[in-house]
């Protein structure tokens, strides 16, 4: 099969392309056909067989034209049965078999490929004759692997995820972040940086087109993306493409060509600014194509595809491991993953070892199909599919999913199914068949004298001391995000490069997870200059400093001002310890055991009915439950009157933007969620429980991971 750019190029329909100064409709067509522009061929070849019935030349290209525009597919059988009344030749039958292939008629379409494939054994072939031989033989095994497909067919929600993310435009390649706060995809059309251009980047509102841009969205809440901007420092006038984003949200790869095939390029995100990309080294960029790629959850990795001579056919993925700070030879992955057609497009989940990929072989119905392996004693299980209706006849490539494994997203021109543009991103539920990943997702932010800071979070495996990593918070926000696989504990230190603070050490312990479990933890570090600045003055030192020390600090007790200053200077000031809360059920007793619900998440109805039962009656001083009726980063987008006779939510901002609404607390959680089903009741299907311990925030499933019974809470 011809192997397609990075992208499909865009149809002049798009492009704004001026075909009034084309004064022969033959010509146009004639145009957008050979540069495979197939939609606005189709259009054009409709109107040129509507008005000259009896031209064959015509009827045969709308046709072709029709198998490769997907909203019209269904026509190309009409069109090549019709076609075979008149025209004997074995083309026709190759043809006839990729119209019935595209649309799942795998019976009729063997036939035909069987037909075509007769007709050519023993025939004097041309060079396009042995392209097309071949494509026909693969065909066969395409609708035999479809045929099976059909019988298994898999229960899936796919949706497309619909405005502000897809508009009459191109929008594809989606790449996000593990805990999906973050999405970035590759976008072309009136946004474009330089507008209509030429081949030579110069503005041509004529014959000019819409060259790819590089755009981002954050999620607002669970359904809600934000409207998407172009990432400035990575955009030029060329094309310019994401292709990977690291779990943690802070390295981008993208994909630009020069003077080259193309080549990957790496930018970091500081603070809010992206850094201008910088290519890879030579082990991972040749002369050859390398167009995408992605990266391990530590860093240590990085799986690409290349068109690189050597490898076994097409394009081939290939692994790098980082050495000394930069990345060392690449490595192919072997027969068990690559095949003899094209393989692209691959995803190393957070997990470490379940790596999605698309491929015209293995188990394809047509075209690229998204498969999915998993590295068993370092080695990769023979690829599986991820079935119909995920995979289509057309290509479908570029998926990505979260680190819980419930929700992926790829991008497809797929028609009939709700597309906006040329190209959309879609979402597809559940995101893995069979078995979920198993990992802790540890996200929070870091703080340096109560101001985000960023930090490098160095993390060891405490059985071999095996170093994991490392991680670093952002810059601005003071955020981080870390996948930790099951069956080790890990030791933890976060520190920052300004002197005077002493790092921070943790444990985790997820040897026993059986679940993937996501746990949310800020750290603190304090300066001893910032503490001491707080303990210097006094209140007598204030008051002297404002009114002199002639005055009678009792003249003045009733004064606002005063007063505020008084009770902001009596505030304790030393740094926040540690605390442990006596906790105890409410009317004596033995403190409940927790240890059973360790690494397990509460979403799951069975732990959480378990967490009731342990623990629904016990108390402690400073710990209060809460009823969490809404988290945003745009609070004012909610509207809580349905919520009325529970009285006016709490509202708090927090240091990671979001503010999150809560209505009232509780000494227990049984009267908790108590309140919470009725809040249910009331429509607030989303509402759930999370604690406070000594004015700090904290969920559920936190508490238990840091051992809540055993350990002090800070």
């Amino acid at each position: 099969m011809q192997k397609f750019k990075f992208f499909l190029i865009l149809s002049l329909f798009l492009t704004g392309r001026a075909f009034s100064q084309v004064k022969d409709l033959k010509q146009d067509a004639a145009f957008c056909y050979e540069n495979r522009e197939f939609k606005c061929a189709y259009e054009l070849y409709d109107k040129l067989s509507a008005q000259n019935p009896k031209n064959l030349e015509y009827k045969y290209r709308l046709g072709v034209s029709s198998i490769n525009y997907p909203e019209k597919k269904a026509r190309a059988i009409e069109i090549f049965e019709e076609l075979k009344n008149v025209d004997k030749s074995a083309e026709i039958n190759y043809y006839l078999g990729k119209a019935y292939h595209i649309n799942y008629r795998f019976d009729e379409a063997l036939e035909a490929y069987e037909t075509y494939l007769g007709m050519m054994q023993g025939a004097k072939q041309k060079e396009e004759d042995k392209l097309m031989v071949k494509d026909a033989k693969l065909g066969v095994v395409n609708c035999n692997n479809g045929k099976l497909l059909i019988s298994q067919k898999v229960i899936a929600d796919i949706k497309n995820i619909g405005l502000p993310i897809n508009t009459a435009e191109l929008e594809g390649v989606p790449v996000i972040s593990a805990d999906e706060s973050v999405i970035i995809f590759t976008y072309a059309g009136r946004k474009s940086t330089g507008g209509l251009l030429n081949d030579a980047l110069k503005p041509d509102l004529q014959g000019g087109s819409y060259h790819e841009d590089i755009f981002i969205s954050t999620r607002m809440n669970d359904s809600v993306w934000s409207e998407p901007t172009g990432i400035a420092t990575l955009n030029t006038k060329g094309n310019d493409a994401a292709v990977a984003l690291s779990p943690d949200g802070q390295t981008l790869f993208s994909f630009i060509s020069n003077n080259d095939a193309g080549d990957l390029f790496m930018s970091s995100l500081n603070g809010t600014e992206w850094s201008k990309p910088v290519r890879l080294n030579k082990n991972i960029n040749t002369p050859e194509w390398e167009g995408s790629c992605s990266i391990s959850s530590d860093g240590r990795f990085l799986y690409f595809a290349s068109e690189r001579p050597g490898g076994l056919g097409g394009r081939d993925l290939y692994v790098s491991e980082k050495i000394n700070g930069d990345w060392g030879p690449a490595v192919n992955l072997g027969p068990g993953i690559n095949t003899e057609y094209n393989e692209d497009a691959p995803f190393i989940h957070p997990d470490g070892i379940t790596l999605f990929f698309s491929s015209e072989g293995h188990k394809s119905i047509g075209g690229y199909d998204i498969m999915y392996s998993i590295k068993q004693d370092n080695h990769w299980i023979e690829p599986l599919s991820m079935g119909i209706p995920l995979n289509t006849t057309e290509d479908d490539r570029f998926y990505v999913i979260n680190a819980k494994g419930d929700r992926g997203y790829f991008s497809s021109n797929r028609g009939g199914a709700g597309g906006k543009g040329s190209q959309d991103i879609y979402s597809v539920e559940p995101g893995i068949l069979g078995e979920k990943p198993i990992l802790a997702l540890l996200k929070g932010n870091v703080y340096a004298d109560d101001k985000p800071i960023d930090a490098k979070i160095e993390v060891s495996k405490k059985a071999t001391n095996e170093s994991v990593g490392p991680y670093y918070a952002n810059a601005k926000t003071g955020k981080y995000l870390m996948a930790l696989s099951p069956g080790n504990g890990y030791k933890i230190r976060i520190s920052v490069s300004v002197p005077g603070f002493e790092a921070v050490d943790e444990e985790i312990d997820v040897e026993k997870l059986q679940r993937f479990v996501e746990i949310r933890k800020d750290f603190y570090l304090y300066s001893p200059a910032y503490v001491n600045k707080r303990k210097q003055k006094s209140v007598n030192a204030i008051l002297d400093s404002l009114l002199g020390k002639a005055n009678n600090v009792e003249d003045f007790k009733n004064d606002a001002v005063i007063n505020n200053i008084i009770d902001a200077a009596t505030t304790p000031t030393t740094a926040p310890t540690e605390v442990k809360p006596s906790l105890t059920p409410c009317n004596g007793g033995a403190a409940p055991d927790f240890s059973s619900l360790k690494g397990k998440s509460l979403n799951v109805p069975e732990n959480y009915n378990k967490l009731l039962e342990i623990g629904g009656l016990t108390c402690a001083e400073g710990l209060v439950f809460k009823v969490q009726i809404a988290a945003y980063k745009h609070p004012e987008n909610y509207k809580y009157d349905h919520l009325k006779e529970f009285g006016a939510p709490e509202i708090i901002s927090y240091p990671d933007g979001i503010t999150r609404f809560t209505q009232q607390q509780f000494p227990t959680l049984r009267e908790a969620e108590a309140v919470r089903q009725k809040i249910i009741a009331k429509g607030q299907a989303d509402a759930w429980i999370t604690t406070v311990v000594n004015g700090k925030r904290y969920t559920l499933e936190e508490l238990i991971m840091v051992n809540f019974m055993g350990k002090a809470v800070n």
